[in-house]
């Protein structure tokens, strides 16, 4: 017999899911739009991939720690920096995880477009399942070989458009994806330990301001924009830093509490179609019927692995 009061659990529980699912989906959008906007700096206002990381990744990764302190104390912060074994890992990190995927990304957008860089991005998570098979010697299934199988396929559609002699995306466009898929596997695969110990959003914040003082050295704050912008043009640097990086990644992460982690890979697999629908709609990005056959079998692939895997990201 159903009760009123088991009535209200079953629609309370249904109202946390489909809370949890507008959280990844939004997530998953903001990341998209983020990546477009990046485009249009680079586009309109001559902004450089370094620039816009180093301020990116050093805003978002302090707001990140500051937030992280003021609702679990300042201890909680500092506790992975009191072990020497612990500081290397989340410098590693830091550097090859967060910095050099962050920068590959939107070099791969600055060299072509937002909407090729994040679909190639994509091909991560079949790296991931490729790396995981070698290493233990283990024979892929069968949903492991069509994963992987349609990443190479939509990878090659997209690039050449279905032809052997031909590249319909810029050369350093297509070399900085592939290397922001490759960093985005390493990112996924290195710190599993130091998020189980010291918990995500401090390793991610100090991933960040690592990252981005790592990129200061490199790519200098006062080497950014030669002239004096217009108000529209912080516009879409504010949007990158606070909505597409701070509040995508706090949604994911509060999406966490109310979906488990293969539904929400799911959901934010829509970051690519987002990001070619937005590019296609705004920047003027055209993608011919052979590169989007690509798009959706890469798009496909990342939802077959994240239905049997616990997470992606």
């Amino acid at each position: 017999m159903v009760t009123p009061s088991t009535r209200l659990v079953g629609l309370s529980h249904r109202r946390m899911q489909w809370q949890g699912f507008t959280m990844a989906l939004l997530a998953a959008i903001f990341w998209g739009l983020s990546g477009v906007s990046a485009q249009r700096l680079f586009m309109t206002y001559h902004a450089s991939a370094g620039w816009l990381v180093t301020v990116r990744m050093g805003i978002s990764g302090f707001l990140i720690l500051l937030v992280t302190a003021w609702r679990q104390g300042i201890g909680v912060v500092w506790h992975p920096w009191r072990s020497r074994q612990w500081r290397l890992q989340l410098i590693i990190f830091g550097i090859v995880g967060l910095f050099a995927v962050q920068y590959s990304y939107l070099a791969a957008i600055q060299d072509g477009n937002a909407a090729s860089a994040t679909l190639l991005q994509y091909t991560g998570p079949a790296l991931i399942t490729l790396y995981l098979i070698i290493r233990k010697r283990a024979r892929p299934s069968y949903r492991q070989f069509t994963a992987v199988g349609l990443s190479l396929f939509g990878t090659w559609l997209l690039v050449s458009n279905g032809r052997f002699n031909s590249l319909h995306i810029p050369l350093g466009g297509l070399i900085w994806g592939l290397l922001s898929a490759v960093t985005l596997a390493f990112y996924t695969l290195y710190p599993g330990r130091l998020l189980q110990r010291w918990g995500s959003s401090v390793i991610v914040g100090w991933g960040m301001v690592i990252g981005s003082c790592t990129s200061q050295f490199i790519f200098p704050i006062w080497q950014g924009p030669r002239s004096w912008w217009p108000w529209t043009a912080w516009v879409f640097v504010a949007f990158v830093v606070l909505v597409g990086t701070l509040l995508a990644f706090w949604l994911y992460l509060a999406s966490l509490n109310y979906i488990e982690p293969g539904p929400a890979s799911v959901i934010t697999s829509a970051e690519p179609l987002v990001a070619t629908a937005a590019s296609m709609m705004w920047l003027g990005v055209h993608l011919d019927n052979i590169q989007a056959v690509g798009a959706l079998a890469i798009v496909s692939a990342v939802v077959i692995l994240a239905l049997r895997q616990p997470s992606l990201s």
